[in-house]
């Protein structure tokens, strides 16, 4: 029997642009689409942004791939690096719950990046993200949630392999040198969550270093470095070492035949995923029971560990521990009746009603609610008043899922409206229709210069 990295490299090597369904290189073309919108915001709007680009900027580099929303072009790796921060800042990156990790924010700066310095065309940038998305999804999907609950973000962990994979195909490596670079991201593979506890961006850098480091691990492999071949189910392997409980058949079954890469979501909310049920529930009580913030007597959440452990914060200090808290969100949306950037900034955190609302909420494991997940993640927020009424809603699938999607209309208006004040209308329009038509690029470089621009 192959090792796993062995039939994942076998799948990645065979597959062609060719040979994949439409409905999954028209999801290629959707997370590209939202992952430039979540780039360009953050580059623009978050302190994360501003800092990796002043940072990248005084280093002495070829002018090789963009920086987007820049001037400036580096090499590939140092591109993919500011890109990654820059489209993990804002929280408005897509992702997958079975995988708990934000594929985007990687795998697309690394494509992009790369795919500018080889002139690859439209097709091969899609067939680079197709891949890197699948394998790490997979990947992620067997470890968790055990590796989320022990500690590790998977956005800086597992991403490592699909940003790989991505930089391989790219590379046109073949089976053997993929299965070399697969075993040299297992070493590469890092990041922790410490970041929840005091908030610090940290958290941002995880995707950029992943994708800078998925470009690493290919190179490194296709000029003759070698890295383990059982890296993934090995007895010292990343699926041992980073997680208590782990399930490998899921990652090979079906390869090729059915892609996880289907079910990711998209944030219609620049907030952690888990935040954005809290909200919805919220929006679904007012929308019944218009309630005055000064009416609320308490609020109390019942949730999964998950959500749990990431998202009770009921003391945030920075942006991102608003961005990542159940009580900042739910504040928000019933004090100012939404929650999006102006929402997050920090004028918004001090304020004193959202200080006091979120006193009052609670946050629970439900057992009940426990079981289900992943499939669904479960939420229910019950409101109680001053009157002793009590007021509640659970949601499922909050919008953006699979089963309760953004349609490609509504992605297209969030990129205009993440991108508003940054890009004027015809050249956000330009970005929006370059990308839905990314097959017929003939080099990745005619989208990358639309992405040129400011200092």
């Amino acid at each position: 029997m192959d090792t796993i990295a062995a039939q994942l490299a076998d799948f990645a090597t065979a597959t062609s642009y060719a040979s994949l369904p439409d409905e999954v290189t028209h999801q290629a073309r959707r997370c590209l689409l939202d992952t430039l919108g979540a780039a360009l915001a953050g580059g623009y709007h978050s302190a994360s942004g501003r800092i990796i680009k002043a940072v990248v900027a005084d280093f002495d580099e070829p002018p090789v791939a963009t920086v987007i929303g820049s001037k400036l072009r580096r090499s590939p790796m140092t591109a993919a690096l500011a890109n990654g921060v820059m489209a993990h800042a804002l929280e408005l990156d897509d992702g997958s719950k079975h995988a708990t990790y934000h594929p985007g924010t990687s795998i697309i700066p690394t494509a992009l990046a790369l795919g500018e310095q080889l002139a690859t065309d439209g097709r091969g940038l899609l067939t680079a993200i197709v891949l890197g998305y699948e394998v790490s999804l997979r990947i992620g999907a067997a470890v968790n949630p055990s590796h989320y609950l022990r500690g590790f973000h998977p956005t800086g962990t597992v991403a490592h392999f699909g940003t790989t994979v991505a930089a391989a195909k790219l590379l046109e490596l073949d089976a053997g040198q993929l299965i070399n670079a697969l075993g040299l991201a297992g070493s590469l593979a890092s990041g922790i969550n410490q970041y929840e506890a005091d908030g610090s961006n940290v958290k941002h850098l995880h995707p950029g270093n992943a994708a800078r480091d998925g470009i690493l691990a290919a190179l490194l492999a296709r000029a003759g470095l070698t890295g383990p071949e059982e890296v993934i189910e090995g007895r010292l392997g990343f699926c041992h070492c980073f997680a208590d409980e782990y399930e490998l058949s899921g990652i090979t079954r079906g390869l090729g035949e059915t892609f996880e890469f289907l079910n990711i979501y998209f944030k219609p909310y620049c907030s952690c995923r888990y935040v954005h049920y809290a909200i919805e529930c919220t929006l679904n009580i007012l929308r019944e029971h218009p309630l005055a913030y000064e009416d609320i007597a308490s609020i109390r959440v019942l949730t999964h560990r998950n959500a749990k452990q990431g998202s009770d914060i009921p003391d945030y200090r920075t942006p991102l521990h608003a961005r990542t808290s159940l009580q900042h969100g739910i504040a928000a949306i019933l004090v100012f009746g939404k929650a999006s950037l102006a929402e997050y900034t920090e004028a918004a955190l001090q304020d004193r009603r959202l200080r006091q609302l979120s006193s009052k909420i609670t946050i629970e494991v439900d057992p009940e609610l426990q079981r289900q997940y992943p499939d669904p993640r479960p939420m229910v927020v019950e409101i109680r008043d001053r009157e002793g009424n009590s007021y509640s809603s659970r949601v499922d699938y909050a919008k953006g899922d699979p089963q309760n999607p953004l349609t490609d209309a509504e992605l297209r208006t969030k990129f205009a409206e993440v991108t508003d004040g940054i890009l004027d209308e015809p050249a956000a329009r330009a970005i929006i229709e370059t990308v839905m038509l990314a097959d017929d690029l003939d080099t990745v470089a005619d989208l990358s210069r639309l992405l040129q621009f400011g200092v």
